[in-house]
């Protein structure tokens, strides 16, 4: 009978890359301890049919992994390709850099990691009467007598992916051993120990066993979500200009005028770009009446050129017509990689309902420049930002929107150096009050939770949000 590791590691391949991928496949599956030191792996005819390459491919990943000290060949009888992953130093020698990941890519890896492991422990829970839990609750305490950090990278991994081989779909189980081979390693970069590890999983377990799947599921995210935290937590902290153990009074008065400043900044050169945006709609628009693909063109190239001198701060800029006018398209400029990359936006308009969106205020009337709060524009970068927006309004009819868009990751990285500059737990906070921006690796994306702060709040003048300039036993609640 095909074990789920088997199923695992020697499943059929994609159709694409497969030279490379049949290595990778393997690779991780002895790293992260699915094929077992001392583990004989089929005939190489046997191997190749299983995961559907040539024999002349396989034999080349083989030979990659013996190189690597992975693999060994025996002779003679009972001999072949055997696992070897006794070695404290195999992930230790594949470990990345911490610094080859954004803030924002460390969010996205905690968010979706959370998931997985929150959904393969309330599926385990549903089935818990099938399952035989013995050797999870067995790797669940492993972690303790870990001699160094390398065996407790392996320990841990091996939980995780021993907790998504009990959800019983081998999909999911491949996600969590690819999510382990990236960033197994990271958790354990941080000199914290291996802190509650065995306790939080022997708490995973025991909700498994006892069917409780809301309870099994918020435990094994929680649990992900710390680790991550953690990583989140180093990552900030590298080369940081916090040095100090002692409040600092004149520094902090001057951080905090430098993150006003900021603000003041942003305010002013999203509202510039959409004044200069809205005088060519009404050059366009003025005399024609109608936003056809000609005066939009216009207006996309006054937008390119606006957004190309500010896209150091704004992520989009353009025209959204009115519905009175049809939906020729639109005047909208983004930056999607970065200042090279400026292209004009195309909206699916059987997708996009303007009337809807989570930036547009209720009233335009007044003639003001309306910031929305922090969003997932879904309908259309699926990036969090925030807008700028201002209603044109031509011989007292309003023609559509002009708006400048933020990324809420820009505005964590042009802020973190003055954020580390300031005591732990400090966030910025939106009029919604998501946190938009902080110096402590468990409050990114989460939400400010009033009460359960002790910080001192200072209101922005320039935008409606709030900093907290924190303590270091004190903070909101974070994801």
């Amino acid at each position: 009978m095909t074990t789920w590791r088997e199923q695992l590691a020697f499943a059929p391949l994609a159709t694409f890359d497969r030279g490379e991928e049949v290595g990778r496949r393997l690779r991780y599956a002895i790293e992260l301890g699915v094929l077992e030191d001392g583990t004989q792996l089929p005939s190489e005819n046997e191997l190749a049919a299983k995961m559907g390459v040539s024999t002349l491919t396989l034999r080349a990943a083989l030979a990659e992994l013996r190189g690597r000290g992975l693999l060994e060949t025996r002779r003679g009888k009972g001999g072949g390709s055997f696992v070897k992953a006794s070695t404290g130093d195999i992930i230790k020698a594949e470990r990345e850099s911490i610094m080859a990941y954004s803030l924002d890519d460390l969010r996205d890896i905690r968010d979706y990691w959370a998931f997985l492991a929150g959904s393969a422990a309330a599926a385990a829970a549903e089935r818990s009467g099938r399952l035989s839990l013995a050797r999870l609750a067995s790797m669940a305490v492993k972690i303790e007598s870990a001699e160094d950090s390398a065996q407790a990278i392996r320990d841990d991994s091996r939980f995780h992916i021993e907790l998504a081989a009990s959800s019983g779909s081998v999909r999911l189980t491949r996600e969590e051993m690819a999510m382990q081979a990236e960033v197994g390693p990271l958790i354990w970069a941080a000199p914290a120990g291996y802190g509650d590890a065995a306790s939080e999983h022997v708490a995973i377990v025991e909700a498994i066993r006892s069917g409780d799947r809301a309870r099994a599921r918020a435990l094994a995210e929680d649990h992900v979500r710390a680790d991550m935290n953690r990583v989140l937590d180093l990552r900030m902290s590298v080369d940081a200009s916090r040095k100090e153990s002692f409040p600092d009074p004149v520094k902090e008065e001057r951080e905090v005028a430098l993150i006003e400043s900021f603000s003041e900044l942003l305010a002013d050169t999203a509202s510039s770009s959409i004044r200069s945006i809205e005088d060519a709609v009404r050059v366009q628009l003025g005399s024609k009446r109608e936003a056809d693909s000609s005066a939009l063109d216009a207006i996309y190239d006054v937008s390119r050129r606006t957004l190309e001198g500010n896209v150091a701060l704004l992520y989009g800029a353009g025209f959204l017509p009115d519905t009175s006018f049809g939906h020729a398209g639109v005047a909208w400029c983004h930056a999607p990689t970065g200042p090279q990359s400026l292209q004009r936006l195309v909206i699916d308009w059987d997708l996009y309902d303007i009337g809807t969106v989570a930036w547009r205020p209720e009233h335009y009337g007044d003639g003001t420049v309306h910031i929305s709060h922090a969003y997932l524009d879904a309908n259309g970068s699926n990036e969090n930002v925030l807008t700028f927006s201002k209603a044109v309004f031509v011989e007292e009819e309003m023609v559509g929107i002009v708006a400048a868009d933020v990324l809420v990751r820009g505005i964590q990285s042009h802020l973190e150096p003055h954020l580390r500059a300031l005591p732990p737990n400090t966030c910025l906070v939106d009029q919604q009050d998501a946190i938009i921006a902080t110096n402590t690796g468990r409050f990114m994306g989460g939400t400010y939770s009033a009460g359960q702060y002790a910080g001192k709040q200072i209101d922005l003048h320039a935008m409606p949000w709030r900093l907290f300039v924190g303590t270091p036993t004190a903070g909101p609640t974070g994801e």
